[in-house]
């Protein structure tokens, strides 16, 4: 699991300089960060680690944390530039057999009790989603550990947010595409941007981060702790081909899938349906998937009715990564919900505008 990177090549720039100025024009965004220097030094193998406590305590208060009930608001608001840099200055190696395909679940050794409870994101082309605190709130005052799939576009959005969920030890960040495309039925060009300009937006803000920790005196080592490049990557709709997978495999990205669907994105999901569910489907190694862009609805209710059961039970909380490397991966060739084509319904609702909206 600890993979090694190195510098992306010549041509993939080549391809994307001519791409950038044909696929995308629209409504310009809101000024960002002043950013630095691209990272020009790979990562060194080390261990896994996630956020500075440190850095997430100086650079943040209590109540910055917390948020507000507005956070969670969808809102319309067209913006389809690139970020200001569309390359990443970093790329992973290319994942072992192990880890490639849609991974759904992991086997732990020994059937050891660990779970990796997960949040998506998203966030499309023609709005701005929303964050909800009061899920990130609860994982933070019952110190579990959760991962968030992240758009590209969300972490732009909402760059103080999501740099904060960088900073915090109890999470990780994975890609989750730019602007929530169908990996199904876009062409290559566009899955390479979808990718890749949400693997660059994230190096933006963790030189944000950097440069803050320095401003505030802070040793720079702690910024060790932060992945310099998410390490995971979720299909939007939970939709691939097999070349949208050789493509994760060239990037180093592993594709987590999931084994428990809580359906939370439907508006009439209970609080109690949801945790119903996730308590009968449990098991060691399960990925479960929710959501914490405002449409998550009875995710935060849910939580107290099955976190503290769950722990009960015997079980521990790990991001994706951390569950990767306690036992072989379960990976499937096809990627779906719940069984094989539940989701190709999106082929023909998503699939038909993607040029239009990425």
């Amino acid at each position: 699991m600890m993979r090694k990177y190195h510098q992306f090549g010549k041509a993939i720039n080549a391809l994307m300089l001519v791409l950038l100025p044909l696929l995308f024009t629209g409504a310009s965004c809101p000024a960002e960060n002043r950013i630095g220097a691209a990272v020009s030094d790979a990562p060194s193998p080390r261990r896994i680690t996630f956020g500075s406590r440190v850095i997430l305590s100086t650079l943040w208060t209590p109540e910055d944390l917390m948020g507000k009930p507005e956070d969670k608001f969808v809102i319309r608001q067209g913006c389809r530039n690139p970020p200001q840099r569309a390359i990443p200055g970093n790329i992973h190696a290319p994942l072992s057999p192990d880890l490639q395909n849609s991974i759904r679940r992991v086997k732990p050794m020994d059937d050891k009790k660990v779970i990796a409870l997960t949040f998506d994101l998203c966030e499309s082309a023609n709005e701005k989603s929303g964050y909800d605190a009061d899920i990130v709130n609860y994982l933070r005052e019952n110190h579990i550990k959760a991962t968030f799939f992240a758009g590209g576009k969300w972490m732009r959005s909402h760059s103080e947010k999501t740099m904060q969920l960088m900073a915090d030890p109890l999470f990780e960040v994975g890609n989750h595409s730019w602007s929530h495309a169908n990996f199904r039925t876009i062409d290559s060009a566009i899955m390479d941007t979808q990718i890749l300009w949400t693997q660059a937006q994230y190096e933006l803000l963790w030189e944000v981060l950097r440069e803050r920790a320095i401003a505030k005196q802070i040793d720079t080592s702690e910024m060790n702790n932060i992945p310099k490049t998410p390490l995971v990557f979720r299909f939007p709709y939970g939709a691939c081909s097999p070349r949208a997978l050789d493509k994760l495999k060239n990037y180093g990205l592993p594709a987590i899938q999931w084994d428990i669907v809580t359906g939370d994105p439907a508006r009439g999901r209970s609080p109690e349906e949801i945790a119903r569910v996730i308590l009968q489907q449990i098991r060691p190694g399960a990925i479960i998937i929710c959501h914490a862009n405002g449409r998550g609805y009875g995710t935060a209710d849910a939580m107290p009715l099955f976190v503290p059961k769950l722990r009960a039970l015997g079980y521990d909380f790990l991001t994706v990564s951390e569950l990767l490397i306690q036992g072989p991966a379960v990976s499937k060739k096809q990627c779906y919900e719940l069984v094989p084509g539940d989701n190709l319904r999106y082929d023909r609702t998503i699939g038909v505008k993607q040029r239009d909206n990425h």
